[in-house]
């Protein structure tokens, strides 16, 4: 006979479920509307020219050894597009697939390291997250090292609360593959290992307590000795181009992460300086069983991006900036943890309610508020080779085309099928064309991200050619230049319209 407690449970697991699966629909039609409405910008087009399926791996392998980026993504990324094909929408929707991944593995670790609540909280502002959602939507590697650095954490929780080496290789594992997606990843390391000593330390822990700890870490060294010559030109880097950071940079990053609405920041860092009151009372409240003490998961995850965001930010002043929101997304998992812990704690259970439809409509009405989905704020290469291939006047048989960096215009060219190569926009590369003759009756010049060529180039250009037309773009501009009659010894001058 079944009693009213057990159907109690019964209904709230199946409340339960429906949040879940409204929450992973929610993200994924977040992540996937409107997911090649913008035009692939200059990162993006690096990662599908140099991981495009055609492309072996060996060269791969040089290409990102010169570019010292890891190989985690663009190997990920090659395969994906070998099953996909070379599109913007095969690109982005591996990202789109790995965001939405994101939000299920944000549930089982809110879910594993508190209670099923917090990993429904987790996962709620996960999917609602702007900086999620921007990141899900670009063929780059982000969504990917926050996944595996949101698993890393939860890694690092469970080897302390279950020190073994099972623990110690399943942390060991994930916090390497973050290593070999992004840097960072090596940085958020450093942030774990001086949280995890501290708790240890704390405990007074025998010197077989740390050796966990220590085969983790190990593992992850390991991991990246292969690599090791390309970390250390990352470190021997003495510029960079991130400008250097202001000792407030985390309140711009904080806001930056949840889509620049004041009152979502407010809100949510309200919510981070109460973790510490909420979790030091009532400690078995909501707690899943088996799951290590609240305190010190909070503890872990806040101390680990704190130290980790000290050392970023003291290498940033003291030898070269290396601070920049989108790389700090490694830490935005634990943010979002340590937010989900607060509103799982919240008392009373309306009030917690209260907040967390407060933050879901707050985050919704931002997103569409922003114009995120509507208006045009990426560079607009796949519109500026469009306005070239369609004007009535391009002829492909007689025409050429030079570009500021050509690959990324010759990728849109490709997509499009046109019988046409571009060829970087050097006065050796217009010298030749000249002298070589006939010389081309029509120049197109693609420029990208409003970066001029020489002005030697200029200079030839104008001497041999006149420009009758030019169209702007958000980072990118086309111009048609007609051969003259005879060339300007002086350079000439120029028409536009």
């Amino acid at each position: 006979m079944t009693t009213a407690g057990e159907v109690t449970l019964r209904i709230r697991t199946s409340i339960a479920i429906a949040i879940v699966a409204l929450i992973l629909l929610g993200g994924s039609a977040l992540r996937l509307y409107g997911l090649t409405f913008q035009s692939l910008w200059l990162d993006e087009l690096f990662s599908m020219v140099f991981s495009r399926s055609d492309l072996p791996f060996k060269d791969i392998v040089r290409v990102y050894l010169d570019d010292v980026h890891p190989l985690g993504y663009p190997f990920l990324l090659h395969l994906w597009l070998l099953l996909f094909g070379d599109t913007d929408l095969a690109g982005r929707s591996l990202s789109a697939a790995l965001g939405i991944l994101g939000i299920a593995v944000m549930l089982l670790t809110g879910r594993r390291l508190i209670s099923t609540e917090a990993g429904i909280y987790a996962a709620l502002l996960t999917a609602l997250n702007a900086y999620h959602i921007a990141y899900s939507q670009e063929a780059r590697m982000y969504t990917l090292v926050f996944m595996l650095a949101a698993l890393s954490y939860g890694a690092l929780v469970s080897l302390l609360h279950q020190p073994g080496w099972r623990t110690a290789v399943s942390y060991g594992l994930v916090t390497a593959a973050a290593a070999h997606v992004h840097y960072y990843a090596l940085v958020m390391l450093l942030g774990q290992v001086v949280a995890a000593a501290t708790v240890l330390i704390a405990r007074r822990a025998r010197w077989r307590d740390w050796l966990p700890l220590l085969a983790g870490s190990a593992i992850v060294g390991l991991a990246v000795l292969p690599w090791l010559g390309a970390v250390r030109r990352v470190l021997a880097m003495d510029e960079y181009w991130p400008t250097p950071p202001k000792p407030w940079f985390f309140i711009d990053y904080f806001h930056a992460y949840f889509g620049r609405s004041l009152i979502l920041s407010l809100l949510f860092g309200v919510l981070l300086a109460a973790v510490p009151f909420l979790v030091s009372r009532r400690p078995g409240v909501d707690r899943q069983a088996g799951a290590p003490p609240p305190a010190t998961v909070a503890w872990l995850l806040a101390a680990s991006v704190v130290v980790s965001l000290a050392a970023a930010f003291a290498r940033s002043v003291l030898i070269v900036p290396m601070l920049q929101p989108r790389f700090t997304i490694v830490f935005l998992p634990a943010i979002l943890l340590l937010i989900a812990i607060a509103l799982a704690r919240l008392r009373p259970r309306p009030l917690r309610a209260l907040v967390a439809a407060s933050l879901t409509v707050l985050s919704l009405a931002g997103l569409l508020r922003s114009g995120y989905y509507t208006e045009a704020r990426k560079e607009q290469w796949r519109e500026a080779v469009d306005c070239m291939l369609t004007d009535p006047r391009f002829d492909v048989r007689t025409d050429a085309c030079l570009a500021v960096l050509a690959p990324g215009f010759q990728y849109y060219v490709d997509q499009r099928s046109a019988a046409l190569r571009i060829g970087e926009a050097t006065v050796e590369a217009l010298q030749g064309m000249v002298d070589d003759g006939p010389a081309p009756p029509v120049l197109w010049l693609l420029v990208a991200r409003n970066q001029d060529p020489a002005e030697e180039f200029r200079r030839l250009q104008r001497q041999h050619y006149l420009r009758t037309d030019q169209f702007v773009f958000l980072k990118t501009a086309v111009e048609r230049w007609e051969l003259r009659a005879q060339p300007e010894p002086d350079g000439g001058g120029e028409a536009t319209r």
